[in-house]
């Protein structure tokens, strides 16, 4: 099942290019830990800028929300 388009372009309209872990929590309403869980085990796509700097491409994040049946947090 794939969520509806516009909702996710409504909830992510003006928001960076790269996104942090922290602008993600913000946008999703929920910890940093649930994040960094989605990037383990959800497979959210993630640059990595250094060892513990991370950030996640608009487009990427984008497409992830719209294939997600069901996030775990």
């Amino acid at each position: 099942m794939m969520n509806d388009p516009r909702a996710v372009d409504t909830l992510l309209e003006g928001q960076p290019e790269l996104l942090t872990t922290d602008e993600i929590c913000t946008l999703m309403r929920v910890s940093q830990g649930t994040v960094l869980r989605w990037i383990k085990d959800q497979k959210l796509p993630v640059i990595s800028v250094g060892p513990r700097l991370r950030r996640v491409q608009l487009s990427h994040f984008r497409e992830w929300l719209l294939q997600a049946d069901e996030i775990k947090d």
